[in-house]
């Protein structure tokens, strides 16, 4: 568990910014008591930066692409998988058809600096 927690700091450190976590550990972190274990990392890219987070990532030094859209990242507690999954402004501002694709998408679509009013430091255009 160390890994996965460090692994948050490693991938902050690469993309320049906290990254947005969901899945396993963002939900242990919001229960009393876990009712599940995590072994990875999931991150969300909302792909406004130059590069796509998963790129960047793949590129870190001692890191290894996991197929399809993974990454295996060096930690001082050993390595953590960690899952990116990418969200298009086009899939929140026109859903699919497909209630899966839906749900994906508007479940991953949260950004922490939404509507912040943070123009000086906000990666979102609509914050600019």
């Amino acid at each position: 568990m160390a890994a996965v927690v460090q692994g948050i700091a490693e991938v902050a450190a690469l993309i320049g910014q906290p990254p947005v976590v969901v899945g396993g550990l963002a939900v242990m972190c919001r229960l009393s008591s876990p009712y599940r274990a995590t072994t990875d990392l999931d991150v969300v890219d909302r792909l406004l930066g130059e590069v796509p987070q998963l790129q960047v990532l793949r590129a870190a030094h001692g890191a290894e692409p996991v197929e399809p859209t993974s990454v295996l990242l060096p930690t001082p507690y050993g390595q953590v998988k960690v899952d990116v999954f990418e969200v298009r402004q086009s899939e929140i501002d026109h859903p699919s058809d497909d209630p899966g694709d839906r749900l994906h998408a508007s479940a991953h679509a949260w950004n922490p600096t939404a509507k912040c009013g943070a123009r000086s430091t906000c990666r979102r255009p609509d914050c600019r």
